[in-house]
Parts: structure tokens; sequence; C-alpha cells
């Protein structure tokens, strides 16, 4: 097996990069595509993938079976004025989308409040919205938002807050919780998975495709799957596992390609709804031109 560890680094939006590592693995004329923050998880996955493309299988298959082929998609909404918010979420329910998700501009204070009813307003009453509060302590903002029916609240605690206080938090402000950061501790990640905290699952915080469906499939509270701004190699991989989870997942957080100045893969559409690629692996192709334009090794 030949493997080659490819470092990128891909202009965002809002002056931001994305860095991150590309691997691939062949044999015998087929390559296997990884993505993660580290050289060791990427080729994990790209040795996954290369696996399933030699079975002929999706990858879905490695990890379960395909237990479904389609999965709606969050909007994520970046505006800091609550007036942009609803022109974007005006133009995002447009495009299709039915659930919105806010990163917090002042911890749940007047002024979330302000954009999340600009979202509401311009989402509509069935939409589903969603508040990131990104580890800041924000209990007392819980109970003030009740009035706008957030779907999910995620991350109101710090990243190594103890099960039992995201417990207490739960029973006292009324929302439904996820975590995100703190799925990075293995051992916090399960208790919170068996207790009912929803999670909020990214595959690079997880440690990949395999330790993703382990701990959703653990889990006996709401489960979605979340990108961090990845390519379409890791939007592709999230995918698989949320099409392989044992429960339905609520709308996952894989419509984020938007964000980066361009793609690495060729031919894997964007939308409020992705389609499981047809094919084996993770059904994507690296698009070279891109890849040598972006990538720091050179």
């Amino acid at each position: 097996m030949k493997v080659e560890v490819i470092p990128i680094r891909i202009p965002m939006t809002r002056e931001r990069v994305y860095d991150a590592v590309l691997a691939t693995a062949a044999r015998a004329g087929l390559v296997g595509l990884g993505e993660a923050p580290d050289r060791e998880a990427a080729v994990a996955m790209a040795r996954l993938d290369l696996e399933a493309r030699e079975r002929g299988v999706p990858l879905a298959e490695l990890l379960g079976g395909v237990r479904r082929r389609r999965i709606a998609c969050t909007a994520l909404v970046e505006d800091a004025r609550p007036h942009a918010v609803a022109e974007s979420v005006e133009r995002l329910r447009g495009e299709g989308f039915g659930t919105f998700k806010l990163k917090a501009a002042n911890a749940g204070g007047e002024l979330d409040l302000e954009r999340l009813g600009a979202a509401r307003w311009a989402a509509g009453p069935a939409a589903a919205l969603r508040l990131d509060l990104n580890c800041r302590r924000a209990a007392n903002a819980l109970s003030t938002l009740n009035h706008l029916h957030l779907e999910l609240v995620e991350q109101p605690l710090p990243a190594d807050a103890p099960a039992a206080e995201w417990a207490a938090l739960a029973a006292a402000g009324g929302v439904t919780l996820a975590a995100d950061e703190s799925l990075a501790d293995r051992d916090l990640a399960c208790r919170l998975a068996r207790q009912g905290t929803g999670l909020a699952i990214k595959l690079a915080r997880v440690g990949g495709p395999a330790a993703a469906l382990e701990l959703a499939s653990a889990a006996t509270g709401p489960v979605t799957i979340g990108s961090a701004y990845e390519t379409g190699i890791g939007i592709a991989a999230a995918l698989h596992v949320a099409c392989a989870l044992p429960r339905e997942p609520l709308a996952c957080g894989l419509a984020t390609r938007r964000l980066l100045e361009a793609d690495v893969v060729a031919g894997f559409p964007e939308g409020p709804v992705l389609e499981l690629p047809e094919g084996p692996g993770l059904g994507v192709e690296l698009d070279w031109a891109a890849v040598e334009r972006y990538r720091v090794d050179r």
C-alpha cells in the first residue's frame, strides 16, 4: 500500500483559513481518501475508504450498513446584525433549508435574542432554530430563550464541565442541550451520551468515522452530525456516518463547504439535502488541480 500525506490550507469566508491533512492510500489501482486535522487520523480514514472500495461497497456498509440515503442539512448563519440574519435566513429558506443554526454573538444576551427573533421571523414558525453558545456559561440566558422554541442549544458550558452539570442545566433551563466541544473527552462523551444529553458530533473531534458511529449509537438523546469546515472528503465521511446511524439523526451540519474558497473534490453537490454518493467507499474523487493549488508542502 502506498500512502501519501498532503497538508492543505484553504481560504475561507470572514478572513479565516482551513488547515487540514489530506491522505491517499493506494493499492492495486484503487485509492482511498482521508481528511483530518492530523496525519494519523487522515491516514486511518483513507485506509477505511480503500477497504470499502476494495470490497465494492459504500463506506457506510463498513460502519454497520446503509440505513438511509438522504440527510437533511442545517444552514449556518454567521451574521452579527439582526437585519442581516433575517436576510440570510430568508435566502437560505428559499434554497430549501428548514433548520438554521446561529453562533452566539453575546452569550445568549440581548443581541442574540434579537438575532434569533429575526431568524424566527424570517424562517417561519415551522422552521427549526439552534443556537451555539461556544462553551460559554449561559445558564441565566437559557430561560429567556424558551419563547423562541429552539430545537437545540449547543455547548452552553465549558468543554470540561462534568456530566452532572449538563443534566442539572437541562432540567433547569427547559431547552434541549447538545454537547460539541465536550465530546473530545471520550469518557465525558460516553457519560453525556448515556444520560440523554444531545450530541453534536464532529468526526475530527471524536476520532473519525468509526468512533463517531460508536458514540452516536450509545446516545439516548438526540444526535446530529456536523462538520469542522472540512472539504468534500470529510463531509462525505460524515454523511456516511449519518446514513449508517441506527436512529435517524436530526438535520446535520454538513452544508459548510460554501464557506471554503473552493473544494478539493469534484462533482459532490451541496444543499439542504445530501444524497449518499453512488459508488464504493466515500464515493468522491480528488480534484488534483485544486489539491495542488492549496497544498502547503511545496
